[in-house]
């Protein structure tokens, strides 16, 4: 892990030890959680992994071509996890503004919030 993780950064971590629909393999991903969960209070982040697939799931969310990854993101699939024994890096960007609240609606909407 290079560092601490912020809101909207992208990564990439080892998603292996999966079960069933989980995504596995390492694979880039989306840091959700708040920038004060990931410093602060936990071990823990929360993100969303990537995928290159277009499965047509209604919870995958395109990232525009402008980012530094492209894919979609699996709302669904939101998890927390250790990002050091992960052994997550950093992509160096950041996902844009519009995408990155449309992503924060969707997990509130899942949650009835």
């Amino acid at each position: 892990m290079s560092g601490l993780y912020c809101q909207g950064d992208l990564i990439e971590a080892d998603f292996s030890s999966s079960s069933g629909h989980e995504p596995a393999k390492r694979r880039p991903a989306l840091v959700v959680s708040v920038d004060e969960f990931n410093n602060l209070i936990s071990s823990l982040t929360v993100v969303c992994p990537i995928t290159s697939v277009d499965t047509g799931h209604t919870m995958h969310i395109a990232i525009p071509a402008h980012n530094a990854v492209g894919g979609y993101i699996c709302v669904e699939q939101l998890r927390a996890v250790d990002l050091k024994t992960r052994k997550a890096e950093s992509l160096d960007g950041s996902l844009d503004a519009d995408t990155m609240a449309l992503v924060l609606e969707t997990i509130g909407a899942i949650f009835g919030i």
